[in-house]
């Protein structure tokens, strides 16, 4: 259980881990007595196959720095995705729901992709070579066949540090396109559900075709207008004070000045 975890936080913090087994590793390398005994392991070879051997792992050295090289450019097309993508992420999801959310998982793939970025960069900065100069050329003719074991197990060393490094890379910028499609996917359900759950809505804010769109305030008005019709409507004639309170009051003068006296009328005249 304790190697699961181990193995499950160095894929998901893998920077801190390079940093780390890097640190370890030229300590490793500046410990000349472990280096001393580390190498009796290549007694058997001969100086020609040693020769060959630390060929081999300076052409691999350059190998593993042109690959890791490369996440310089995957790593700015991911940026320009990303850019892209977590703007339309925020537009399209209502602010007061998870948006918040969706922009803290395009933060961290954002981070993920520049970690992912400065450890490639990293291929670019020289690390020691050994086996090769005119240091090597001294050391092998004052020491032999045992200093080619020496140069051997301290650049297969080097090359360590190389390989670790470009699976850093690797494992930071799968987690920020991994985190990416995360925030992507919770986007599109997110806005499938809402759309799903207001049909009637949508239906009401569909624009008539050749009539302009209605805002949804105007919208709103116009449910409201309707709603009070609808009631009119609906009220017995005998409740039709309730609809116009000032009709009785109306009916009530009519009546009054029917019952004015004739005579009043006719002085009027």
């Amino acid at each position: 259980m304790k190697a699961f975890l181990s193995r499950l936080l160095e894929e998901i913090f893998p920077f801190i881990y390079f940093i780390k087994n890097k640190a370890n590793t030229l300590k490793k390398v500046a410990n000349i007595s472990e280096i001393e005994q580390k190498s009796e392991q290549y007694a058997d070879l001969s100086r020609g196959e040693l020769n060959n051997r630390l060929e081999e792992e300076h052409e691999r050295a350059k190998k593993i720095d042109d690959k890791t090289s490369k996440f310089t450019l995957g790593l700015s097309v991911s940026l320009t995705v990303l850019a892209a993508a977590s703007g339309s992420f925020v537009k399209f999801v209502s602010a007061g729901s998870y948006a918040p959310f969706i922009t803290l998982l395009c933060g961290f793939a954002s981070i993920y992709m520049l970690l992912a970025g400065i450890t490639a960069l990293g291929s670019l900065k020289t690390l020691p070579t050994y086996g090769y100069g005119t240091h090597h050329l001294i050391n092998l003719n004052q020491y032999g066949v045992s200093y080619l074991r020496q140069a051997l197990y301290a650049q297969e060393l080097m090359n360590l540090i190389r390989q670790l490094r470009n699976e850093s890379a690797y494992q930071l910028l799968r987690n920020g396109f991994f985190t990416l499609l995360i925030a992507l996917s919770l986007s599109f359900v997110i806005l499938t559900v809402k759309q799903q759950s207001n049909p009637v809505k949508k239906a009401e804010e569909q624009p008539v075709i050749g009539q302009p769109k209605q805002t949804p305030k105007q919208v709103k008005e116009k449910i409201d207008n309707q709603e009070e019709v609808n009631y009119k409507v609906s009220v017995s004639p005998d409740k039709k004070f309730l609809l116009n309170p000032e009709s009785e009051n109306s009916e009530a003068t009519e009546k009054t000045s029917d019952s004015k006296d004739p005579a009043t009328t006719n002085k009027q005249l």
